[in-house]
């Protein structure tokens, strides 16, 4: 994943967070995501990326174009 930095990324939330780690529930909240489904275009940066590797049960990254 550390190859992906500076690129633009879709983030999608698809697990509910229901019954996880508050500060995962905080970080799903902090990337703009809300329910499962729900879609996020950024810039994969430093702390997106440590973000990630902590709730990557709970999103799926992908390289967007």
């Amino acid at each position: 994943m550390e190859n992906l930095l500076g690129k633009n990324v879709i983030i999608t939330l698809r697990k509910s967070t229901i019954a996880t780690v508050p500060k995962h529930r905080e970080f799903i909240r902090t990337l703009g995501l809300r329910r499962p489904g729900d879609q996020r275009v950024c810039t994969y940066t430093a702390n997106i990326h440590g973000m990630v590797k902590q709730i990557g049960y709970l999103v799926d990254v992908v390289v967007k174009g």
